[in-house]
């Protein structure tokens, strides 16, 4: 199950949760990158490395991961940075520097004894309304007389940009992306203000059911759903009919989704009876109609066993199985 905070910051949750697994960043990575880095780099090697590299004023728009890899068989470190604005950042060049120079700086407190610093390469993914026209190398913020006058002697910077905005599905589709790492990079691109939500999930069908099936362990299908709930416009009963369409593996996963999201919402805010309600609910979809004895349980419930509840309704079989 999704974490119960997970709704406070459904972006960093879906982010982290998904590009932080190794695979997927992988796949993220070899999708963006030119072919003559990929090719050196040992992305089946990506390793995730603690911490976050970001202003604590910029947390809000800015999400980060770091790996350690190897690059031409040497140590080097892969720096994803999220970008969630309106529009581009005319100082992002200078303000990814800072965060390379902060990575470099903790290198060296790890390895003191080492005499050259690891390649560090950054790799921005903006996600906005409007496409990406700010420099994406540090040069371009000189003054022209500057430039021209100093040239090599300016410090030089660069890097790599994943600019979502204009993403078609075509691109994603044909990208070589984990079904995971697809269907978030989707949902960041498509799903802001989205009324049909369904219809842009139906063109990438084969990762949903991918992501929903019996058998997968790493919940990423609740995740990334968790984000296309928040910030889309969809109305709820459009999802319920695409997922019921898709199958019985679909429809249970989406409906524990929904009632893991409702009852955590309800408890969240102190709503218990709300809460009581959606599960009530979900119950009666999934299995059939409650008892008096079993309805009334569920309406005397404390958030802890609420809580418990949602957490075994994947697995059960019955309602007595989620209420035991």
């Amino acid at each position: 199950m999704a974490s119960r905070n997970d709704h406070l910051n459904p972006h960093d949750a879906m982010f982290r949760a998904v590009v932080g697994v190794p695979a997927n960043a992988a796949s993220v990575l070899a999708s963006v990158l030119p072919a003559e880095i990929a090719d050196r780099l040992d992305l089946g090697g990506l390793r995730p490395e603690p911490g976050s590299f970001v202003d604590a004023e910029m947390r809000h728009r800015h999400t980060d991961l770091l790996f350690s890899t190897r690059l031409n068989g040497k140590p080097a470190l892969v720096y994803v940075l999220v970008e969630r604005q309106a529009s581009s950042d005319r100082w992002m060049a200078l303000r990814v520097l800072e965060y390379v120079t902060r990575i470099c700086d903790r290198y060296r407190a790890q390895h003191p004894r080492e005499r050259t610093l690891p390649a560090v390469l950054p790799v921005v993914v903006y996600q906005g309304r409007r496409r990406w026209n700010a420099p994406t190398r540090l040069e371009a913020l000189y003054d022209v007389d500057a430039e021209q006058a100093l040239g090599e002697f300016l410090p030089r910077h660069q890097f790599v940009l994943q600019d979502l905005t204009g993403v078609e599905v075509e691109a994603l589709l044909a990208a070589p992306l984990t079904p995971a790492a697809r269907l978030a990079l989707a949902m960041l691109r498509f799903a802001p203000n989205q009324q049909h939500l369904a219809q842009v999930l139906a063109q990438f069908t084969p990762d949903v059911l991918e992501l929903v099936l019996p058998a997968r362990a790493d919940e990423m299908f609740a995740i990334i759903m968790e984000y296309a709930y928040q910030v889309s416009d969809t109305d709820p009963e459009e999802l319920q009919t695409f997922f019921h369409d898709l199958g019985p593996d679909a429809q249970e996963a989406y409906m524990s989704t929904t009632l893991e999201r409702g009852v955590a919402q309800g408890v969240a805010k102190g709503r218990a009876e709300g809460a009581a309600g959606m599960l009530t609910r979900v119950l009666a979809a999934q299995f059939g109609a409650l008892t008096p004895e079993q309805s009334a349980r569920i309406h005397a419930a404390t958030p802890d066993q609420l809580d418990a509840w949602v957490d075994r309704f994947t697995d059960a079989t019955s309602i007595d199985d989620v209420l035991r």
